[in-house]
């Protein structure tokens, strides 16, 4: 039975008391009328009203702390902008805490010596360049991953919402980008926190099981390790016979 929202016209089939759309109540009022509830927004999508940095670090703690709830209230619609904006902040900032540890460990003088000097310029031109190129890297990896992870969903079979849906999950996860000011273990830890956070985002936005949403993430290291593996299996007999 198709239902239809009062509140962004949309039709849809799906049960429950809010639109899948823009997360519009639907149940009624006193007088019988269909609610007509603000709908619900993440507070970056609210930064005018509450304020820009404000919002940076609400939308920042809900994310990271309360996956679930975010993304099980955040529309899967209402353009890319936003969540694009609020992804480069925080790969911006990750990638540039990144080169700065980077850096900073090429001036140590165990570098130096082992390495030598003109190792370290050409260190330092690489971060430098990385540096300027950074802005376009960031945004580039966004719409890379949203593609890739989109393309694993319809594998799956895990598509019940648009590219913008998965889009807005991965700008939203990459609040774990942040994790890179942490010197050493800051992205290792940011790594394997993205990887669940961007799991519960597409579990919730596409509302799909846990382990489909699973799959749909992992499946690109799943398929990198088997294509290595036979790789590998192809290549034993020639380095068995190196050590004959």
């Amino acid at each position: 039975m198709e239902r239809h929202c009062p509140s962004c016209g949309k039709t849809f089939s799906e049960e429950g008391e809010t639109c899948p759309h823009c997360g519009a109540s639907l149940t009624q009022n006193k007088a019988g009328e269909p609610a007509q509830m603000k709908e619900y927004s993440s507070p970056w999508d609210d930064r005018d009203s509450v304020g820009f940095f404000r919002a940076l670090v609400d939308t920042w703690t809900q994310v990271m702390f309360s996956p679930a709830r975010f993304f099980s209230r955040m529309p899967p619609e209402g353009g890319l902008g936003g969540p694009l904006l609020y992804g480069f902040i925080m790969g911006e900032v990750g990638f540039l805490f990144t080169l700065m540890w980077k850096s900073m460990s090429a001036l140590v003088p165990p570098f130096v010596e082992q390495n030598g000097f003109g190792d370290y310029v050409g260190e330092m031109m690489g971060i430098t360049f990385l540096f300027f190129a950074s802005p376009a890297l960031v945004l580039a990896a966004l719409f890379i991953f949203s593609g890739v992870l989109y393309v694993c969903l319809l594998i799956v079979g895990g598509t019940q919402r648009s590219f913008e849906a998965t889009f807005r999950v991965v700008c939203y996860a990459s609040s774990t980008d942040l994790l890179d000011i942490l010197p050493c273990c800051g992205w290792i830890i940011g790594l394997v926190w993205n990887l669940v956070l961007t799991v519960v985002g597409i579990r919730e936005t596409h509302k799909i099981s846990t382990g489909r949403a699973a799959l749909a993430v992992l499946l690109p290291a799943i398929v990198c390790c088997g294509f290595l593996s036979i790789i590998f299996l192809i290549a034993l007999p020639y380095i068995a016979d190196w050590f004959d």
